[in-house]
Formats: C-alpha cells, structure tokens, sequence
C-alpha cells in the first residue's frame, strides 16, 4: 500500500506546464466479497491558450493603400477622421467596439524633392554663399524664366558686393534724426556689367510622397549684418499648398460609402459615474 501512495504521490507532484493528469478509480467487488480496487494514472498534453492578437495599429503611407484596406476591414460603424494640423487621417474600423478600438492611420510623408527644398532653403535666412549653394541644389525643381534661370540665380549671388556709405545727420523735430547713419549698397556683377537680381522665383514639385506637382513663389529679400550680406526667404502661400495637396489626398477617401468621413482627431474618455 505504502509503494501504491508513492507512486500516486510522484504522480501529481509530476504535473508539468500544459499538462493534465487524470485519475481513474474502479472499485469491484468480487464473489467472494472483497474489494478490488484499480487505479488508473494518465497524463495528456494540453495545447497552450492562444494570445489574443495585439490591436491593428498599421501606418499607411499612401491613400491607395489605405482605402484598399478600409475596404476590406471596414464594419457598419467605420469612423475616418482627417487631422489637419498633423497631416494625418485616422480610421477608427469600430467606433461601437465594446473590448477596445482599432485605429490605422494614414501619413503622406513628403516627397524627396521638397523634402530637400525645405531643409536647405524655406523660410530660412541665411548667408549669399549658403544660399547660392542651396539654390544650386535644388536647380531641378526652379522653374526657369526669361529673366533668370536657377544657375544664373546662383552665379548672380556670388557676384553680389556691398558698399556702405557713413554719413552725419542733424535734424530738429520729432521726425528728425540726431547721429550716425548708414547707407549700404548691394549691387551684383561688374561695373560694365550689371545683375539685375530677382526678388523672387518659383518652382514647381510634388509636396508628398504620390501626389501632383505644385508650383508656387519665393520671395527672397537681400540685406547687410554687420558686413555679411543675408538672404531672407519667405514663402507666404507654401501653407495654402500643403493644404491644397491634403485635400487632394483626402478626395477619394471622402468618396468611400457606408462610413463616416469628417474633419477631426480620433479621442476617447473615461465615463463619469455618480457616488
């Protein structure tokens, strides 16, 4: 008897990870009374839980893609909003989900050309060598005209001379000036060859990854810092384009039916419950 309990007390103690152990006892009672009783040991192995799949969180990088999988993975309550301010489009596939949401997202990056072009030369101020050289660099995408082209627009920056004039003002009144003033002159080329020199120019590339191509203007405006010649550059409507261009992302998105599809940013917030 002492041997049987420790056979069944190994036994159990044996229970490994994903396994069940299962004991059978028949007791029978023989003719001539006594019991028999029979004890039957077994272990099976148990197929592990499966983890339940982490939420769908995918990143999409063009609007293609993206509608092809909203298409597939879409329900009866499917919530699209477009973010302005962070060029983004969030899809909410159940906006009704009771155990969670799933959200994909949309992000055009931006197209290697102006990608180029704003970190070299938009809305940056700089000095003449510094621009030449980012002009240079981005000469593919500056439309030419028939006053100036991109190299001429470079050559001409380089040539750039700057010439101050000291003079003594005295004057009375509340608009008069009283001290120094300086005047300074820029001028380009040579003397027997003068620069006319552009106030500003245009170009023409696609903002994001996949899209049309758009043309707008930069203004550039020449001034004097303590004797180094500074290039201002400004591109006032480059925010109208980014937007032009989002639209033009989100028009085939707003054509996607049974949905939802609206300005905004996906948010979520925790109920309020009285005492």
């Amino acid at each position: 008897m002492e041997q049987e309990k420790n056979v069944l007390d190994q036994f159990v103690k044996a229970v490994g990870q994903n396994e069940n152990n299962s004991i059978n006892v028949v007791k029978k009672v023989l003719d001539d009374g006594k019991e028999n009783v029979t004890i039957n040991l077994q272990r099976t192995n148990v197929m592990p839980e499966r983890m339940e799949s982490p939420a769908r969180a995918h990143i999409f990088h063009d609007a293609e893609g993206f509608i092809e999988y909203l298409k597939s993975n879409r329900t009866q309550k499917t919530l699209v909003l477009a973010d302005i301010d962070n060029i983004c489009v969030s899809a909410v596939l159940d906006d009704n989900a009771k155990n969670g949401f799933e959200t994909i997202k949309l992000y055009p990056p931006l197209h290697p050309k102006f990608a180029l072009l704003e970190e070299t030369l938009l809305n940056k101020k700089m000095g003449i060598a510094t621009f030449a050289r980012a002009v240079m660099r981005n000469r593919a995408i500056i439309k030419d005209t028939a006053s100036v082209t991109a190299k001429d627009l470079a050559m001409a920056m380089q040539q750039i001379t700057v010439a101050s004039e000291t003079t003594q003002s005295v004057g009375i009144g509340k608009v008069a000036i009283n001290g120094v003033v300086c005047k300074t002159e820029i001028s380009a080329g040579t003397a027997e060859e003068k620069i006319e020199l552009p106030n500003s120019f245009e170009v023409e590339v696609p903002i994001y990854l996949n899209t049309k191509s758009k043309r707008f203007g930069i203004d550039i405006t020449i001034s004097t810092s303590r004797g180094e010649i500074i290039v201002d550059v400004d591109c006032p409507e480059l925010e109208v384009k980014k937007f032009e261009v989002f639209e033009e992302i989100l028009c085939p998105i707003k054509k996607l039916k049974d949905m939802c599809v609206t300005y905004g940013k996906p948010q979520t917030s925790n109920w309020k419950y009285n005492n």
